[in-house]
């Protein structure tokens, strides 16, 4: 009798642990999202409503989001007041990275990402048409949340628009 007791219980936590794991991973997975739109540079990106969000700078360039967990997504906008082409921004932007493992570059925007110490950075910028204006979008977390954050990481990068 004791045996069946033990096993019984045994059994009634792993299924609390199998029906828990999967309201997290339902929850995960219908992630709630909202909108952010700068109104200076008039560029947007979306982030999930759970995430804290820092008062705005006093220059209103932009805004960082974050989570308890190490996530940081800051999004700006900034003058190009050296007169930067694409390249050079991009060149200057390596500089942050210890091991880059992905690159891509167009016409008017690239992304980095890779590694800086035990975080994963992903960066995608882009230049305004008069060549005046880069938009930013920098997120950085532990790279032990990869699979965690992936989802969120290509949300707010496809939806990351610059300013017209």
């Amino acid at each position: 009798m004791k045996v069946s007791k033990q096993f019984s219980g045994k059994r009634i936590i792993g299924v609390m642990a199998i029906l828990l794991f999967g309201i997290v991973s339902q929850a995960n997975a219908q992630q709630t999202y909202t909108k952010y739109c700068n109104a200076r540079y008039g560029f947007c990106v979306e982030y999930p409503v759970t995430f804290g969000m820092e008062p705005a700078p006093t220059n209103n360039d932009g805004r960082v989001f974050y989570d308890r967990d190490g996530y940081s997504m800051r999004v700006y906008g900034s003058y190009n007041a050296l007169e930067h082409s694409l390249n050079d921004e991009m060149k200057d932007e390596e500089k942050g990275f210890d091991l880059i493992t992905y690159r891509t570059k167009k016409n008017n925007w690239y992304v980095l990402s890779g590694y800086k110490d035990d975080e994963i950075i992903y960066l995608k910028t882009y230049m305004s048409r008069d060549k005046e204006i880069f938009y930013h979008l920098y997120i950085s977390y532990p790279a032990k949340f990869k699979t965690d954050y992936n989802k969120i990481v290509s949300k707010a990068s496809r939806s990351f628009k610059p300013g017209s």
